[in-house]
């Protein structure tokens, strides 16, 4: 809601709010990174929500020209996030190679927002994607699974259990070795990042866990039929 504000002028001018505060802009967020959600699988991680909007959405396929080795975690690591001045699609496109292999497009209060998708990662499962979301052409969130990690014992429930939130990255990694997969968002100054760890874990068939950080600490942690 905008506020009348009267200088030692009594001249009249109208104050916004900043663009984080509005509504719209939380919408393009929830979008994106439900989409994002969806392609990380393995996770039993889960979030609902029945926001409802006006939107002019579009999903097209094409052909994918990148590398046939797919796309590198170097590569993914060098996509900035940032609502202002993160990676555009075009530059993203030069750095993985190619076109993405789906896209799905929402525009809200004029507010455009994208979901790109490219299905070949380099050392990654048959399964393995990459992720990003733009708002106005600008990267705001990526995510990356499928990752191949061998790990010289399986994690376990306790081993799981003995991280604490507040811990580091170092310490996540000391304690499990390289994730399976990352999804990462920044937006007004805040990110958040989850871990997923698909294999080499201890426990029933698809049993996984995630560990989430908050301006690089960890903030919680979950897990799925693990022993």
């Amino acid at each position: 809601m905008s506020k009348k504000i009267k200088d030692d002028n009594g001249n009249v001018y109208v104050q916004k709010k900043p663009f984080y505060k509005r509504v719209w802009f939380w919408i393009v967020v929830i979008i994106i990174m439900g989409g994002i959600g969806s392609q990380m699988g393995g996770s039993d991680t889960s979030s609902t929500g029945n926001n409802k909007s006006e939107t002019a959405s579009k999903t097209t396929n094409s052909s994918s020209s990148k590398k046939a080795d797919g796309i590198t975690k170097a590569q993914f690591d060098s996509i900035k996030l940032d609502e202002s001045n993160g990676t555009s699609l075009s530059d993203v496109k030069k750095t993985f190679g190619g076109k993405p292999d789906s896209t799905s497009t929402d525009t809200i209060e004029g507010v455009k927002s994208d979901m790109d998708t490219w299905d070949k990662v380099a050392n990654g499962e048959l399964v393995s994607n990459v992720v990003i979301g733009f708002s106005n052409d600008h990267a705001i969130s990526k995510a990356i699974t499928g990752l191949k990690v061998s790990r010289p014992n399986k994690i376990t429930l306790d081993k799981f259990n003995s991280i604490s939130n507040g811990a580091t990255k170092d310490d996540v990694k000391k304690a499990f070795g390289e994730p399976n997969g990352y999804s990462i968002t920044s937006l007004a100054g805040e990110s958040s990042e989850d871990w997923s760890y698909t294999s080499g874990v201890k426990g029933d068939l698809g049993s996984n866990f995630t560990i989430t950080f908050q301006n690089d600490v960890v903030s919680g942690k979950s897990q799925s039929s693990m022993k």
